[in-house]
């Protein structure tokens, strides 16, 4: 597969691609439902952890120059990639920006780890987290983006986390003969990553412990149930799905979906019908036409435009039906992949806490990666952790 410089949501591939998007998605859910299932085998999906650090850390071997590196997501940038093989390289391409002393510790540190090839990874703490109570338990805090986590202090990981500099989690793996070539894998073994007390390395791999995430019988009913009704309407839905999704361009109908469905999770609230996301998306989409609109600055460019907005206002107008089917299958998506991500979270493991303004109440992870025949998809409760993630403060730069 391509760079992980950034997953989809399980629910946007029907955006993305249309009906075999679709197809995907029940295929992942469907896989992901047999692995929760006791005593049913075969799946052949794999689930990681995500954890929400910051920023993205690449580190490893060149391949061609045989020398170590580090850097975020610009080391697979097409233009002006931005590979730091000495802290001389940091200081040319991050100046004074606060991650500039973040990448020296990381080039310092990650060096000293026996790492194969190149990975990919979450920067979560530089410097000792602070020891502090959080749900009534010792623990060290820290919080690299939205979520803070809580690693017990009795814990083997928290003996280490109390020697370490520097916690990062590997989830990705690359291979290939140069870094812009290069194609990644999920799924990280960092049990020989361990070697230097300074360095937490945590691992992302989900692991079904006594069969704690197993679904229930009436678990079971209940999403093979919303993964039928989803594959119903989605099909009903086949030809608006291919249709939107064969636009291209940054003002089209899957682009302008995603900010509409942006806007609906700040709001904290996804609407209860089909019908009622349809009519706030058409009056969405008029809106960003509109906006383009009055960004030309000559009428021809105007006219081309207000066409475009009719042509797109026209199908949508003329094609309810199939756009109401596609929308409730998109609904349908979310709900089943809730009630897998509801299975996931009871795997109890490092305290993970939302801070608002009445202090820290308990939250899921971030989410979960589902892999399958070397595709990925996240798995997150966009309502939870997505609108926390518009609307929280971020401690970047610290």
């Amino acid at each position: 597969m391509a760079k992980n410089t950034h997953l989809e949501h399980l629910e946007d591939d029907i955006i993305n691609n249309g009906y075999s998007g679709a197809e995907n998605a029940i295929r992942f859910l469907k896989s992901l439902r047999d692995m929760l299932t006791t005593g049913k085998g075969g799946s052949n999906v794999k689930v990681t952890t995500k954890w929400d650090g910051a920023p993205a850390i690449i580190c490893g071997t060149d391949p061609e120059l045989d020398l170590f590196f580090v850097g975020t997501k610009s080391v697979f940038a097409k233009n002006d990639p931005k590979v730091c093989y000495s802290d001389a390289d940091i200081d040319t391409f991050y100046g004074d920006h606060p991650i500039r002393d973040k990448l020296k510790l990381c080039l310092k540190m990650l060096s000293t780890l026996p790492i194969k090839g190149v990975l990919q990874g979450d920067l979560l703490f530089t410097g000792t987290p602070p020891l502090t109570t959080m749900g009534g338990k010792r623990c060290y805090k820290f919080k690299p983006n939205t979520i803070t986590y809580c690693v017990e202090a009795d814990t083997k990981m928290g003996k280490i986390v109390s020697d370490a500099d520097l916690g990062i989690v590997f989830h990705t793996y690359y291979t290939g003969s140069s870094i812009e070539s290069m194609s990644a894998g999920f799924g990280v073994d960092v049990s020989k990553l361990q070697g230097n007390p300074k360095v937490a390395v945590f691992s992302s791999t989900f692991s079904n412990v006594n069969g704690k995430a197993n679904l229930s019988s009436t678990e079971l009913n209940k999403i093979n149930n919303t993964i039928s009704v989803a594959e119903r309407n989605l099909a009903t839905g086949k030809d608006f799905l291919n249709t939107i999704a064969a636009e291209k361009g940054t003002v089209s109908t899957p682009a302008i979906f995603k900010i509409y469905f942006n806007q609906v999770i700040k709001s904290g609230k996804i609407p209860s019908s089909s019908t009622g996301m349809a009519k706030e998306f058409t009056e969405f989409v008029m809106y960003r036409y509109n906006e383009e609109i009055k960004k030309k600055k000559t009428p021809k460019s105007q006219k081309d435009w207000t066409d475009k907005k009719d042509q797109s206002l026209k199908y949508l107008n003329t094609n309810k039906t199939k756009m109401y089917a596609a929308l409730s299958g998109f609904m349908n998506l979310i709900q089943a992949k809730i009630q897998i991500i509801n299975k996931l979270s009871k795997i109890e493991g490092i305290g993970t806490f939302l801070e608002d303004e009445n202090g820290y109440k308990v939250t899921s992870p971030e989410g979960f990666v589902a892999i399958q025949d070397g595709a990925a998809l996240k798995l997150v409760d966009r309502l939870e952790f997505s609108r926390a993630n518009f609307t929280v403060a971020k401690d970047w730069g610290k």
